[in-house]
């Protein structure tokens, strides 16, 4: 996924994104899944999406935190992937990012459950020219195909926003 530089979230934001109501479950009608939303998050408007991504990479869905610092975008990729499939993931996809990712500092993979789900979890820490960049990736299978969540920030800006992160992913709940 292309990384949103701060400048490109500032101009296209001010027309393009949207504040979330209060605490809410919102089904994404391009995704199978919902999320829980809060006043703590801003949306990119498709258009804004359409306009910041390249097509060969653009996500269905972008979430930012409010001070624009983190950014959390939603892949349902065409690649087939098995529920019972997304375990493995943890042991193959490491050497995928090392081969993919310059500059990579740490990466720790993990198997989650998020809402009775399995997710396959990869952090991993770069560095930036302000400071070491975090990101994360986290994998499923979504109606057999692979499902990703990629989250951006700095390792200072997520810190700051870590429990605004945190209460979104574990809020994704899939449709059956």
């Amino acid at each position: 996924m292309k990384r949103l530089s701060q400048g490109a979230v500032t101009v296209f934001f001010g027309l393009m994104a949207t504040g979330l109501a209060q605490a809410a479950t919102a089904q994404l009608s391009n995704l199978p899944l919902s999320v829980e939303t809060s006043d703590s998050l801003l949306t990119l408007t498709p258009a804004a999406i359409q306009k910041i991504y390249p097509v060969q990479s653009r996500p269905e869905a972008v979430f930012l935190t409010n001070d624009k610092k983190v950014t959390m975008g939603f892949e349902w990729r065409q690649a087939a992937l098995k529920p019972g499939e997304v375990s493995g993931l943890v042991n193959q996809f490491p050497a995928v990012i090392k081969a993919q990712v310059a500059g990579l500092k740490t990466l720790t993979p993990k198997l989650l459950t998020i809402q009775g789900t399995p997710w396959a979890q990869f952090i991993y820490t770069l560095a930036g020219k302000n400071g070491d960049l975090r990101r994360e990736m986290l994998v499923t299978s979504a109606q057999g195909r692979m499902l990703i969540l990629n989250v951006d920030s700095s390792v200072k800006d997520y810190s700051t926003n870590d429990i605004a992160v945190r209460t979104f992913v574990n809020g994704i709940k899939l449709s059956q």
